[in-house]
């Protein structure tokens, strides 16, 4: 009987162990990312917001609205209520852009925390290609803020910025 016992408890504690695991991973892994894209956006001047690399192509100020939106709108999809006038075509300077970068992370990160096990093989509907489950929503969103962070690494140290991660010491 104790052998039964145990057992079953030790089933149980690794069944309770293992849920919510990858939620709490990549949403961990994204507000990594996040805070590193924070870190840029603080460290780029205000006057290089506007700044691209070429015409026709996203100024440093139009990727984190980028992301800013996006954030919102895989969280949304994940089922996390959108606060009630986000609009991120609306901000234009860092000043503006900074807060709405921090409120937009937390929101991505705390939808994909609340994502029950149960749910991860729902059927959500996405613009373009169409239909995906929640488990690829919450990859997508990942692989999105990365690859922002990415070309904000680019952006900045084509301005003469060094991503503070990485400043030797």
């Amino acid at each position: 009987m104790k052998k039964s016992l145990f057992v079953c408890a030790l089933f149980i504690s690794a069944s309770t162990f293992a849920q919510k695991q990858f939620q709490n991973e990549t949403s961990g892994m994204i507000s990594n990312a996040s805070g590193k894209i924070m870190q840029l956006a603080e460290a780029m001047p205000a006057e290089k917001y506007d700044w691209s690399p070429e015409d026709d192509v996203r100024s440093f100020a139009d990727i984190l609205q980028h992301v800013i939106g996006t954030n919102y709108f895989f969280g949304s999809k994940m089922g996390a209520t959108m606060p009630e006038g986000v609009n991120d075509q609306e901000l234009k300077t860092k000043d503006d852009i900074i807060p709405a970068l921090e409120k937009s992370s937390a929101f991505i990160s705390e939808a994909i925390k609340n994502v029950e096990d149960k749910d991860l093989a729902n059927k959500i509907e996405f613009p373009a290609p169409g239909e995906y489950t929640v488990t690829s929503a919450v990859l997508i969103a990942f692989s999105h803020c990365n690859e922002h962070l990415g070309q904000m690494i680019a952006y900045s140290r084509m301005n003469g910025i060094t991503p503070p991660w990485s400043e030797k010491k």
